[in-house]
């Protein structure tokens, strides 16, 4: 009997413990706000363009961006463009997320994100800029390396 009292606060306590760990959400966009999911986004752009992964790298960016990025490289489009825009670049696979300033566009109604980006040794890249589509995901408008005529 008493072996079976000192058994339930430690199974109490195991239960506990272990109702606290775990990635549940692994690949969803993290909760909590904007800055940690375009964040995310933009950590996920620095990957594709690391893993030359054009299918990845355009499901990141509105379709103007993804446009612009195809007519950039002369492909056909994005996909087929992204190897070439990533290898473009002064240091790809030293590309990384510097930081991440929220703010919104001039009506105050759609966040923007812009991530700069940085290479190894911390030289600047340029900016990737993100916009929230109101339900939580970030897609990118602007890419570092190219630019928008006139915009």
């Amino acid at each position: 009997m008493r072996r079976a009292l000192l058994a339930v606060p430690s199974l109490a306590l195991l239960l506990a413990l272990s109702a606290c760990g775990g990635d549940d959400g692994a690949g969803a966009a993290p909760e909590g706000d904007g800055a940690s999911a375009a964040e995310q986004a933009a950590g996920d752009f620095v990957r594709a363009v690391h893993d030359r992964d054009g299918e990845t790298g355009c499901a990141l960016l509105e379709e103007p961006a993804q446009d612009l990025l195809a007519r950039t490289q002369e492909a056909d489009d994005c996909a087929a463009a992204f190897p070439d825009y990533a290898e473009s670049l002064p240091d790809a696979d030293g590309l990384e997320v510097g930081g991440v300033e929220i703010s919104s566009d001039l009506d105050g109604e759609t966040e923007i994100a812009t991530a700069e980006m940085v290479f190894s040794g911390d030289e600047e890249a340029g900016s990737l800029e993100l916009r929230e589509d109101g339900e939580g995901a970030w897609a990118a408008t602007r890419v570092p390396g190219t630019t928008l005529g006139g915009a």
